[in-house]
């Protein structure tokens, strides 16, 4: 007695392959998580070296109302550092104009007009007042 038929058996390897294939696609995921937290902690060590603390403790701050304005400052902070135009530490003052600067970067680019349709639409083809 074999057990299973060569149908059978075929099913099984390919079961078989199919999660062999999703164990790597969760292995290359959880990679690709542990690379991105690495990353991310590399940054936020660098920012950390550029600010005062004073600095520093406002980023926080802007980081728990508008989390994507504090990437945008902290991406131009690294650029300003990699490009070595900084001497010293950033300090408060120099971190609220450069969130003012980067806030009226993002405020002009996402303006939105809204023109509505125009309809010809009067009332005084009914005449309401005489019904």
């Amino acid at each position: 007695m074999s057990g299973m038929s060569a149908e059978e058996e075929a099913r099984a390897r390919q079961q078989a392959g199919q999660m062999s294939g999703q164990e790597e696609q969760m292995s290359q995921m959880a990679e690709k998580q542990e690379k991105m937290k690495n990353q991310e902690e590399q940054k936020r060590v660098m920012v950390r070296q550029i600010l005062e603390p004073e600095a520093l403790e406002r980023l926080n701050r802007v980081g728990l109302v508008k989390p994507e304005k504090r990437q945008q400052v902290e991406m131009a902070l690294l650029n300003i550092a990699q490009s070595g135009q900084l001497t010293e530490k950033i300090s408060d003052a120099s971190l609220v104009q450069l969130i003012e600067k980067v806030s009226g970067m993002s405020a002009s680019a996402s303006t939105v007009t809204i023109q509505r349709k125009r309809r010809d639409d009067s009332d005084d083809d009914i005449d309401l007042d005489n019904l």
